[in-house]
């Protein structure tokens, strides 16, 4: 399990704890959710999606920004079977001016490796970034 966003060359760490789990936490981030959308600690993808339908009258670029970075972390970059969002990923993404500061390709390879590993171990699928593997073995 993710414990933190390790930032290596910038000695920082990103907390990763159950403080975003808590309703009204979340809503500081994303205004629309509520209880039906959080399930164990978990936001859906249907909900995050939401976030990212762009209209004309739609102001909050912060919010939508924040979706769509969460959405790419459990979707693309750390992989996994469900369709759902750990809400301590907020962590990460309340101050965007340090998220620009993060080894996040670290992360990203940390997690794919991961996967790797469970997948030869247990026989299972390949989770985590898998369009790296090309580059990987070249």
């Amino acid at each position: 399990m993710l414990t933190s966003l390790s930032i290596d060359r910038y000695l920082k760490q990103v907390p990763y704890d159950d403080t975003w789990s808590i309703l009204s936490n979340a809503r500081q981030l994303l205004p629309n959710i509520d209880s039906s959308h959080i399930k164990s600690g978990n936001v859906s993808i249907a909900h995050l999606k939401t976030y990212l339908t762009v209209t004309d009258d739609r102001e909050d670029d912060i919010t939508i920004t924040r979706a769509f970075i969460i959405f790419m972390m459990r979707h693309l970059w750390f992989q996994t079977a469900n369709d759902t969002v750990p809400l301590g990923y907020l962590a990460a993404v309340n101050d965007l001016e340090s998220a620009t500061q993060y080894d996040w390709g670290s992360a990203i390879l940390a997690s794919l490796h991961h996967g790797l590993d469970t997948a030869v171990t247990t026989g299972g699928a390949i989770t985590g970034f898998v369009q790296l593997l090309p580059y990987w073995f070249y």
